[in-house]
């Protein structure tokens, strides 16, 4: 009885040893492996360098499609201004015909008082030119709202505004932390006047 609980120690034993061994191996190859003789500041400004060029490209993505959309609502709420716009002048239009067509009709009235006419024959005459008058500056406004023609929209895109920035020095932690530093001088040699 002994025995078989020793062989069942020693064999949980493999099995824990067996486990730390495995887990010890997953995890140096899952967190990859550095020497001391790596170049820790390479490694860290290409792993930057990385970063930053995804989050770069991430960004231009986001910022095209942001403008995209941007750009369709700007094009949908300048066609609803065109269009209100559009509708307005022509209620604009018309109250100004029908004022000056009312002004016009006031005035000839006013002209028939104040003439004496000789006979009716007189104020028949008189009145038919009037009213061609009338007519022909109502022929006129109904010509010139006629050819009005409302503006359309055309949307033209401009070309992209293109900035190059200039390639600049890979960061370093220290860099980063305190700034760019100048390289500091290396004496290589001191000669002292006695």
């Amino acid at each position: 009885m002994k025995h078989i609980n020793e062989r069942k120690q020693i064999g949980s034993k493999r099995k824990v040893v067996a486990g730390i061994v495995s887990l010890t191996v997953i995890i140096t190859a899952s967190a990859g492996i550095s020497y001391a003789d790596t170049d820790l500041a390479g490694s860290m400004t290409s792993w930057f360098a990385k970063k930053t060029g995804q989050v770069m490209q991430s960004l231009d993505v986001s910022i095209q499609s942001e403008t995209e959309k941007q750009k369709e609502l700007l094009k949908k709420e300048l066609q609803l201004r065109l269009e209100t716009s559009a509708k307005s002048l022509d209620a604009f239009s018309e109250e100004q015909k029908r004022l000056r067509m009312e002004t016009l009709g006031q005035y000839a009235q006013n002209l028939l008082v104040k003439v004496d006419f000789q006979s009716v024959q007189d104020r028949e005459q008189v009145l038919s030119k009037l009213q061609a008058i009338v007519d022909s500056a109502q022929a006129g406004m109904d010509e010139l709202v006629g050819s009005y023609v409302p503006p359309t929209l055309t949307f033209v895109p401009t070309a992209p505004i293109v900035q190059t920035v200039p390639p600049q020095q890979p960061s370093s932690v220290t860099g980063d932390v305190y700034g760019q530093q100048s390289t500091p001088t290396t004496v290589t040699e001191v000669t002292y006047n006695n």
